[in-house]
C-alpha cells in the first residue's frame, strides 16, 4: 500500500505533465493561426496579373533609300544573253595594176555571245504611303557587250591570191564587222525586250525580300537611257 508522500508526489507530476500539455496545445494552435494569418496577408499583398491577349500594331514604313542602295550596288547587270553560231565568207578583192582583179577569201565559224542588261545605279523608287504603292524608275536595256569565243574560230575554206595575201588584220576586221552583224540580229530576235523582263522580274523578287515591303504594289516607269 503506497504512503501519503508517494501519492502526493505523484499527484504532482501528473499535475506536471498535464500543464505541460495543456501549454504545448496552446503554442501550437497559436503558431498555426499566425501561420495562417500570415498566409492570407501574403495572398492580399501578391498583385495578380492578368494575361490578355495583345496584338501590337506598329506602323511599318518600307524605305526607298534602302532599296535604291541595294540595286545600285549590283553595277551593270546583264540580264539577258543571246548565244550564237555564225558561218561566215569573208571576200577581199583587189586589182593589179589597177584593171586586173584579184581575190582572196575564206569560210569559217564561231560561237559567241551578245549580253543585254540595265545599270542599277540608275534606278529611282518613290512611294506612296497612303496607296501602298512603290514606283521603280529605270532606264530600258541596253547592248552591253559581244564577245566572240576564239577558241571557237574554224577556217572551212581558204582562197589566197599571191597578188592578194590574206593578213591577220583581215581576220581582225572581219571579227569585228560580224560582231556588229551578231549583235543586230540579237536584237532582232528580242533580246532587249526580254531583258527588260528579266530585270522586272530581279526587281520584284529583290524588293519582295524586304519584310517591310509587303503589302506593297509595285509598277515600272521605263525611260530611255540616255535620259538623266
Amino acid at each position: 500500500m503506497m504512503n501519503v508522500s508517494e501519492q502526493t508526489r505523484k499527484y504532482v507530476s501528473l499535475g506536471f505533465i498535464a500543464i505541460a500539455i495543456i501549454a504545448m496545445i496552446f503554442l501550437m494552435a497559436g503558431y498555426y493561426k499566425d501561420k495562417s494569418a500570415s498566409t492570407d496577408t501574403s495572398e492580399e499583398n501578391t498583385p495578380i496579373t492578368a494575361m490578355k491577349d495583345k496584338e501590337d500594331k506598329v506602323l511599318v514604313s518600307i524605305s526607298t533609300e534602302t532599296i535604291q542602295d541595294g540595286l545600285a550596288n549590283m553595277g551593270i547587270l546583264m540580264t539577258q544573253e543571246y548565244y550564237f553560231t555564225q558561218v561566215e565568207n569573208y571576200t577581199k578583192e583587189t586589182k593589179i595594176f589597177k584593171f586586173i582583179p584579184s581575190e582572196s577569201g575564206f569560210v569559217y565559224s564561231y560561237d559567241g555571245k551578245v549580253m543585254a542588261g540595265i545599270d542599277f545605279e540608275k534606278i529611282t523608287i518613290s512611294k506612296d504611303e497612303d496607296k501602298k504603292h512603290l514606283t521603280v524608275e529605270l532606264p530600258h536595256s541596253e547592248i552591253q557587250a559581244t564577245t566572240i569565243d576564239k577558241d571557237t574560230f574554224k577556217i572551212y575554206s581558204e582562197k589566197d591570191s599571191l597578188w592578194n595575201p590574206i593578213k591577220l588584220e583581215d581576220y581582225n576586221m572581219s571579227l569585228a564587222e560580224f560582231e556588229e552583224a551578231a549583235k543586230a540580229k540579237a536584237l532582232e530576235n528580242g533580246i532587249l525586250e526580254r531583258s527588260d523582263d528579266q530585270a522586272e522580274s530581279l526587281i520584284r523578287n529583290f524588293i519582295g525580300n524586304f519584310p517591310q515591303a509587303s503589302g506593297y504594289d509595285i509598277s515600272f516607269e521605263w525611260r530611255d537611257s540616255n535620259e538623266s
